[in-house]
């Protein structure tokens, strides 16, 4: 067994030092001058040598420990087990559904993955018990946990059963949280009053705005609070229904709809009182997808980019950030507006 080799930490006041001793373990691998079955220094000798709090240097080997790069032996110390550090993350997800947005969310998360680690996906339904039995069985199997969680307190204590330091949330949660995580989220209340003011020139051909959203969790209130918000001080007529049925349609109405299958019911009525979208009325539908590009010659839609909230989520994981990130949120125009 070779001699314990000395791990490099420099005077910086951008990377965290147990990152630090992460990266410089790995280098140390990568450059060969750390095998597999080399010991590295005890948690006393790096605390004593760098002058670091036992918490720091524990937080570090940890995590090289979740990922496989290290093993210890009581009495014997740490070693290195595993010389194969690219690909060494594996990620817990835990998605509340999968559906055609999230599906893009998914396959864009693996992509910016690839060949880094491995990411297994779980769902929980917003069922608190599903939530909590998943959580609670992950804990310490894994060396990042992204999380949607479900919109109570509850669900924010569960996350206390993880290692804070490898807590990410995600799409969801964001005021939740209350800064207590890094997170890449949608502002929900913000994003939908600045996306009307920014297309104010579009909105002023209709005569009434109409939000459609039947669901009550803490994200759709969100949203009808910046929609409601928008309409007053634009000021506009406006009404907030939970379905499309309780709404008699009218020529210069312009429609936000939160869900899909209201969207199928706005345009068949459309259809039936021979009103033409985006002359006669409007149409907007949140979340981005492709069938939207076909559906009635085209669906205006409001959406968070999915990709571009996996491609942050990942550079996160990867490069050690702890970030608060309100996610892009886009307009796209099209024949129904």
């Amino acid at each position: 067994m070779r001699k314990s080799v000395e791990i490099q930490l420099t005077v910086s006041n951008h990377v965290p030092k147990y990152r630090q001793i992460i990266d410089s373990i790995n280098h140390s691998i990568s450059t060969g001058v750390l095998v597999k079955g080399d010991k590295i220094p005890s948690l006393n000798e790096l605390c004593k040598t760098h002058n670091l709090s036992q918490d720091t240097v524990l937080m570090a080997y940890n995590e090289l420990k979740a990922r496989g790069i290290i093993t210890s032996s009581i009495g014997k110390g740490y070693f290195v087990a595993n010389t194969q550090i690219e690909g060494n993350h594996n990620v817990f997800l835990l998605f509340d559904k999968l559906n055609a947005y999230k599906e893009i969310l998914y396959e864009s998360f693996k992509d910016s993955f690839k060949n880094k680690g491995s990411v297994q996906i779980f769902f929980h339904y917003n069922n608190q018990k599903v939530y909590r039995s998943l959580i609670q069985s992950s804990v310490g199997e894994y060396s990042e946990y992204v999380i949607m969680p479900m919109d109570d307190k509850e669900s924010v204590n569960v996350l206390a059963l993880l290692p804070k330091n490898k807590i990410f949330i995600m799409d969801v949660g964001r005021n939740l949280i209350k800064g207590a995580y890094p997170c890449v989220c949608q502002d929900f209340e913000n994003d939908i009053y600045r996306i009307f003011k920014k297309h104010e020139h579009l909105v002023s051909k209709y005569h009434r705005l109409v939000l459609i959203t039947k669901n009550t969790r803490l994200h759709y209130k969100e949203i009808a609070k910046g929609f409601r918000d928008y309409c007053k001080q634009r000021p506009i007529n406006y009404i907030i229904a939970g379905s499309v049925n309780e709404i008699e349609i009218c020529r210069g109405d312009a429609f936000v709809l939160v869900d899909d299958h209201d969207l199928v019911t706005i345009v068949k009525q459309a259809k039936e009182k021979k009103l033409l979208p985006g002359t006669d009325l409007g149409i907007i539908s949140y979340n981005e997808s492709p069938l939207k590009e076909i559906i009635a010659e085209g669906i205006t839609t409001i959406s968070t980019d999915f990709h571009q909230m996996a491609v942050s989520m990942t550079d996160m994981i990867l490069n050690g950030k702890k970030q608060k990130i309100d996610n892009p949120f886009l307009f796209t125009m099209r024949n129904s507006f």
